[in-house]
């Protein structure tokens, strides 16, 4: 087995891959929940298993039974980094970067992550990153619509169908929602006459408001970093 441990700012991810390359156990814990995270980590991994640690912040979680490899400046990767500023890089970016090369080799892709940000990465067909855009996220629109008005609710997105709205609420989820649906149409639009072929990756926890919109055009995969995360561990334990 191997163990994927993805900390973000307030959660902390853990994935166990078999050796197909499945996810097999997942859970997710808040950060500060160290005890429970080390007692999940024990009852389901065996020692001198693979792990591979992934940090946005400075906590150093330690699993003294595993053979750990850290996402560090050292690590080694599949795919070759162009972006100018490597040093600001999210891993998360890369993880999604390494996951779409290892899933579509010899061929672009453009990886489309709906999280916090909406996250746009592009791999060539020579396995280069070149980079992509950041967008906000579904839920800090919906934030900033309200934070930044005086009479504008904060409301939750939801899975809709309709073309313009009636309400100031559904107003607000065509305006958002429908400007996300566009937004996503124009980056692919536009990196397809770039690129000719072009094979589209969607994952992030806002996916579910999206992924039947394309459900013909693109491949969905809710694991899609925690994957790039156990390609680039198989990477460094392998070579």
């Amino acid at each position: 087995m191997n163990l994927i441990v993805d900390q973000g700012n307030t959660a902390t991810k853990l994935a166990l891959f078999n050796e197909e390359k499945e996810v097999v156990r997942k859970k997710s814990f808040q950060k500060t929940a160290i005890n429970e995270i080390n007692q999940w980590v024990n009852e389901h991994t065996n020692p001198g298993d693979f792990c591979l640690i992934s940090s946005v912040t400075n906590d150093n979680l330690q699993f003294s039974h595993l053979n750990t490899v850290a996402f560090d400046k050292h690590i080694k990767l599949p795919v070759h980094i162009a972006y100018k500023t490597p040093k600001t890089l999210g891993k998360d970016r890369i993880a999604n970067a390494v996951a779409v090369w290892r899933k579509n080799p010899n061929a672009a892709s453009l990886a489309i992550d709906l999280g916090t940000c909406i996250k746009y990465d592009i791999v060539n067909g020579e396995g280069v990153y070149l980079g992509g855009n950041i967008s906000p996220g579904l839920k800090m629109r919906y934030r900033a619509l309200h934070e930044f008005t005086d009479k504008l609710p904060l409301i939750q997105p939801e899975i809709f169908d309709f073309g313009y709205g009636d309400t100031t609420v559904t107003s607000m989820m065509n305006g958002v929602q429908h400007a996300i649906l566009h937004e996503i149409n124009g980056f692919i639009e536009r990196y397809q006459e770039q690129f000719g072929e072009l094979t589209i990756f969607m994952s992030g926890g806002d996916l579910k408001y999206f992924d039947k919109r394309y459900k013909n055009t693109i491949f969905a995969d809710s694991n899609l970093t925690l994957y790039g995360l156990n390609e680039i561990l198989k990477y460094n334990v392998e070579e």
